[in-house]
């Protein structure tokens, strides 16, 4: 029935740009699975995956774990590395036996914001394998819980402040909106020794320690995407709207494009729930809401 709206209700150009956001996702969730495979060895067993803002990167990968059966924890990489390094040792201490698990870290940009952070995390995927945090914990300490504590605990050295964690069985997929550097980018800046071509060279060398997915979009590409998780999921479930209103909240975004204030999942949601809420006025909500 969907199919037979979408060849109805959309020109051929929507068709054609689902086809390519349809593709697109269907890459996204091959790479989560090839990922989970690799998982089980230690050489480039870890993943960071880039898109775009608003795709519903967070969602589709965590789904694709539940439906793979992975064992996997999910933690969030917007923080100090104090507090990455903090998480670590609770996934361990959860973990006496030590056995492979997925660590999901979402929007893992502050990383891999600086040279020192670079190079923990490289230690973190390669190498020793094992995160170090070196400072003292003192002016912290109060703020742990219970289980912090203790997991902390068991990963200090008389000998040394701070504390490491060993990572070997640890595998990470990585989610961002920012790409890492390719081979081309190093080559622009060859030579250079600014404090941005430092950091890029260290960025550059976290994805030679991943399988990476780079999943790059044009609008036609995005709108597809979006339009594919709108017409072809259980994203709307919830609020209980018939197909055409789904094409006409796609068609709104189509031809409002390049006035829209934002371009994602979470937009088409809150349409949903303005259609649900006001669905005598709803064109004029979106329009007074969503256009600059």
């Amino acid at each position: 029935m969907i199919n037979q709206y979408i060849n109805n209700s959309f020109t051929k150009s929507q068709q054609e740009s689902i086809k390519s956001g349809t593709l697109k996702r269907q890459r996204f969730i091959d790479h989560i699975e090839r990922t989970t495979k690799l998982s089980g060895v230690n050489k480039y067993a870890h993943s960071y995956i880039y898109s775009p803002p608003g795709i519903g990167k967070t969602y589709t990968i965590q789904k694709q774990l539940d439906e793979l059966g992975v064992n996997y924890l999910k933690i969030t990489g917007n923080v100090s590395m104090y507090a990455f390094g903090i998480q670590l040792c609770v996934i361990n201490y959860h973990n006496p036996n030590r056995e492979r698990v997925v660590v999901f870290v979402d929007d893992c940009d502050s990383l891999f914001g600086t040279e020192e952070s670079c190079n923990m995390m490289k230690n973190v995927l390669d190498g020793s394998k094992r995160f170090t945090y070196e400072k003292s914990l003192q002016s912290k300490w109060s703020n742990l819980t219970k289980i912090q504590k203790e997991s902390v605990r068991n990963h200090q050295s008389d000998e040394k402040m701070g504390f490491e964690v060993p990572t070997e069985t640890m595998s990470f997929i990585f989610a961002s909106n920012f790409k890492l550097p390719v081979d081309d980018d190093i080559k622009a800046i060859k030579n250079k020794s600014t404090s941005r071509s430092i950091l890029l060279g260290h960025k550059h060398a976290i994805r030679s320690r991943c399988t990476v997915g780079d999943f790059e979009m044009y609008d036609e590409d995005l709108w597809g995407w979006i339009a594919d998780v709108t017409l072809n999921t259980q994203c709307l479930h919830r609020y209980n709207l018939p197909d055409t209103i789904k094409m006409e909240i796609m068609n709104f975004l189509w031809d409002n494009w390049d006035n829209l204030k934002e371009r994602s999942i979470r937009l088409v949601e809150k349409m949903a729930v303005i259609v649900n809420e006001y669905p005598d006025k709803y064109n004029l909500i979106w329009e007074i809401d969503f256009l600059k």
